[in-house]
């Protein structure tokens, strides 16, 4: 049994194919990494929904990952949690400098035209990032919005195991938050933060002074392993065991007739679907922004190890490319943790609840 303190905090991380939760303490000005676990949301023979996986499933799947982990969900307190997919959006605008009354009223306003979801109703949030750097009496806003029906979908599911909701955060500026605490953003151009997980990939460009951009791209893990079924006849879970252990060209015999093999050489791999689609992204930004200078490539999420993915992305943008580490800040007892760049929006939750 974990025993949570005042100076003790939590991290939850539901993803669409595993549960990552973290649990940080804080001792002084650091971080100690408690516990942490990597749950999956499917049992093993049960087959991955790529739609998401429903409440009905992920409300036990949360509640066996906290008995695991040996806590009682009623007795947390610091606990963050995360939300993201096509639900949230987030897009960083400028504004006048006004009063906290004026400013809610006139967000609200701006939120309907910089942030359209589906038509549903939305919840509003704004976070002031600071002056805008080349305007004196404008400062830099960053809106984010979500459908009351997803947030509150979000906050059931954890009511029904008797998990006090806490802090609410997006994904990606979680994962942000994580990377801030230990690393200095630089001065002059942007980073860009790719966290690959199941279903998409989310991508984030930011720097000190330069405008914050995210936007989610729908090719990920799971295209990957769809990519290794189609190819090689095998099924979900030996495509999954391909993928982490021989990457996308395993020593397997490819299936189909001359004639398919032709055709899918003219397909695209998801590895050059997903380098399009960055592309297009930080053609967009640099249209919006005039910043061009990009400083690197940071991978983050469960799907960001699979081999060959950061030797691709090198080569295809001329840019260094690593693997974010999040634990690498914590005091873990010199313990190596194989989970690492997954727990990173948790890890950024869990210093987010501190």
């Amino acid at each position: 049994m974990i025993r949570l303190g005042s100076l003790q905090h939590v991290g939850l991380d539901i993803g669409s194919h595993s549960i990552k939760i973290v649990v940080l303490e804080k001792t002084g000005q650091r971080f100690r990494l408690k516990a942490h676990l990597v749950y999956p949301v499917y049992a093993a023979g049960e087959m991955f929904d790529p739609d998401g996986p429903k409440k009905s499933v992920v409300g036990p799947r949360l509640l066996g990952a906290f008995n695991q982990m040996g806590l009682a969900p009623r007795k947390i307190k610091g606990l963050a949690s995360a939300i993201g997919g096509p639900a949230v959006a987030a897009k960083e605008i400028k504004s006048v400098q006004m009063t906290d009354e004026d400013m809610d009223s006139s967000l609200m306003l701006e939120a309907r035209k910089h942030l359209p979801l589906d038509g549903s109703e939305t919840i509003v949030d704004y976070q002031i990032l600071g002056d805008d750097p080349n305007e004196a009496d404008k400062i830099r806003v960053l809106l984010v919005a979500a459908t009351r029906k997803f947030f509150q979908t979000h906050l059931e599911t954890m009511r029904d195991i008797e998990l006090k909701p806490g802090i609410v955060d997006i994904d990606q500026l979680a994962m942000l938050n994580s990377y801030n605490q230990f690393n200095d953003l630089p001065d002059d151009g942007v980073l860009i933060f790719l966290n690959v997980g199941c279903r998409k990939t989310n991508l984030s460009v930011t720097g000190r002074k330069s405008m914050f951009f995210t936007r989610d791209i729908p090719i990920a893990g799971y295209n990957f392993t769809q990519d290794l079924m189609k190819r090689f006849d095998i099924s979900y879970d030996e495509a999954e065991q391909v993928k982490i252990t021989q990457g996308m060209e395993p020593d397997l015999p490819a299936v189909g007739s001359s004639a398919g093999a032709g055709l899918a050489l003219a397909d695209k791999s998801p590895f050059e679907r997903l380098g399009d689609e960055i592309n297009r992204s930080l053609r967009y930004y640099v249209k919006e922004t005039g910043q061009s200078y990009f400083h690197s490539i940071i991978l983050s999420g469960g799907a960001a190890v699979t081999k060959g993915l950061d030797e691709y992305l090198k080569h295809k943008f001329n840019l260094p490319v690593s693997i974010y580490d999040p634990c690498a800040g914590l005091e873990t007892g010199g313990k190596v943790i194989e989970a690492g760049t997954q727990l990173s929006i948790a890890v950024g939750l869990a210093l987010r609840a501190e």
